[in-house]
């Protein structure tokens, strides 16, 4: 008679029937949380209520939406099945998990097929290091001829060319994921297990993380702005609410920062547009230099940048804020004989301190901005 770990977060009329069904099934339920498969009755999909322990989680849940299904399968695989739904579903999914069915009608591929690459990466890590009994392990995906870390901790996060890439696989102390385009690589730290074993189940999931390599890499050029290269307006919209919700999962906060290029018109009457599309690219490639690997540069419209910085809350903007207006006015454009000053004003706000989701963040982050701009300009002003 298999365990099977019961924790009901929310009462509902259907949960006495489903309990009698188990049993009917076989099942043994255990009021507790484990280390074999959880069952999840839920209101909705919720990160923070995933058992530690469980190897799996079956969720019964009133109503969960794709992209909520991919976020939590990916954290933990296991099956979501809604509560509307005839009790030979839960029947079903409990023996895809029991069967640990991942091959082409499984779990994974049913409920992951809207999964980010993100997403899966996080998911192949997960169980690479559950498999291989590794304490830690990280993932880097190639991006035109290096490969840049994705996800994972314990490894140097610079990125690795080609040559440095393959000369770790063939010193074991690498596995190339994909390898017939070699979209990334895979690293453990103190892994035990059958490399085969580990391997062999990522080979299962190839052709999801091959398509969703291609979709974000066709997707990135939509989502960049020509001039300046960084990510545009539509990019930050897209993005931003994916970066909460993990942000939300890990108690963490995460900062944006608003930045408009003061007197931009003035500029292009004194010294023509061109001169102010320099100033913009100039902006740009200036934050870049300033900003970490895991924040993200967005041109938003016109003479307006943003920047969204994961893990940071208002006063670690603020300091990124004055230095990168202080490298600005330091080193003018040189437009010929002239020297062109370039000025921001920044406005921040952070989340969940000043806002509580995507749009509220941006709209209170761009009256901070209004609120420098009305202070003088070339200052950074934080939401109250």
């Amino acid at each position: 008679m298999p365990d099977l770990h019961w924790l009901e977060l929310h009462r509902t009329e259907g949960s006495p029937l489903l309990r009698e069904a188990l049993s009917a099934w076989g099942y043994r339920l255990i009021e507790q949380a484990g280390p074999s498969t959880a069952l999840v009755v839920a209101d909705r999909l919720d990160p923070r209520h995933i058992p530690p322990q469980a190897l799996e989680v079956l969720w019964w849940v009133r109503g969960a939406e794709p992209e909520e299904v991919s976020d939590i399968l990916a954290r933990r695989p296991g099956w979501v099945v809604r509560q509307g739904m005839p009790l030979d579903t839960v029947k079903a999914a409990l023996e895809h998990i029991r069967q640990r069915d991942l091959g082409s009608e499984g779990w994974l591929r049913q409920m992951l097929h809207l999964a980010t690459l993100e997403e899966l990466l996080r998911l192949v890590l997960i169980r690479a290091e559950l498999l291989s009994g590794a304490r830690r392990g990280a993932i880097w995906v190639r991006s035109e001829d290096a490969f840049f870390q994705r996800c994972g901790e314990g490894f140097p996060e610079a990125p690795l060319s080609q040559a440095e890439a393959a000369e770790l696989v063939r010193a074991g102390d690498a596995y190339l994921l994909c390898p017939t385009v070699q979209m990334g690589l895979l690293r453990l730290q103190g892994a035990t297990g059958d490399p085969a074993a580990y391997l062999g189940w990522i080979k299962e999931v190839e052709d999801l993380l091959v398509n969703a390599w291609n979709f974000e890499r066709t997707q990135a050029l939509s989502f960049r702005d020509d001039l300046t290269v960084a990510r545009n307006r539509r990019a930050l919209e897209a993005e931003l609410p994916r970066v909460l919700r993990e942000a939300s999962s890990r108690n963490e906060s995460v900062a944006l920062m608003f930045m408009d290029v003061d007197n931009l018109k003035a500029l292009n009457t004194a010294y023509g547009h061109p001169t102010g599309s320099r100033v913009l690219t100039h902006v740009a490639l200036e934050a870049q230099r300033i900003i970490r690997t895991q924040d993200r540069l967005y041109r938003y419209g016109g003479d307006e940048f943003c920047i969204m910085l994961p893990g940071t809350a208002a006063q670690g903007a603020v300091k990124m804020g004055e230095r990168l207006i202080q490298v600005l006015t330091r080193t003018p454009l040189q437009v010929g004989a002239h020297q062109v000053p370039i000025s921001l004003s920044i406005g921040i706000a952070a989340y969940p301190v000043h806002a509580d989701g995507a749009e509220h963040l941006m709209e209170r982050a761009d009256r901070a901005l209004f609120t420098a701009k009305a202070d003088g300009k070339g200052c950074v002003r934080v939401a109250s």
